[in-house]
């Protein structure tokens, strides 16, 4: 019971800890740009969440 546990544990945290945050920028034409943060496991990911088709959103740098 108690190695079921520690294994539970050992992959939840490592479930958790494989994602990284991203800065999603939109509308940096002109003006203010507006700024939101993306989780996502990978930078491909991130732009795909980012990014769809007709938008204006790319991640920064």
């Amino acid at each position: 019971m108690k190695s079921r546990l520690l294994l539970m544990a050992f992959v939840s945290c490592t479930l958790f800890s494989c994602t990284k945050e991203y800065n999603c920028v939109c509308g940096s034409d002109g003006g203010e740009p507006y700024v939101y943060i993306i989780s996502a496991n990978n930078i491909d990911d991130a732009i795909t969440e980012c990014s769809p088709p007709g938008s204006d959103c790319e991640i920064e740098d």
